[in-house]
């Protein structure tokens, strides 16, 4: 297996035990506004940015 897809399938294995580990609201302070939230799904979101821009500084 290569390594890139053995350290991408250990990243998101880590990322589904987050998601699932944290249940909660939280709130987020944005720069007009304040979001509350579903832990769980705010780190997704976080974590789908982060993959868009990685992506795109490729």
């Amino acid at each position: 297996m290569n390594r890139r897809l053995l350290a991408a399938l250990c990243l998101i294995g880590v990322l589904v035990v987050v998601l699932v580990m944290n249940s909660g609201r939280v709130s987020v302070d944005l720069i007009f506004k304040t979001v509350t939230g579903v832990k769980s799904l705010v780190f997704l979101g976080f974590a789908a940015a982060g993959v868009v821009i990685g992506v795109l500084l490729k």
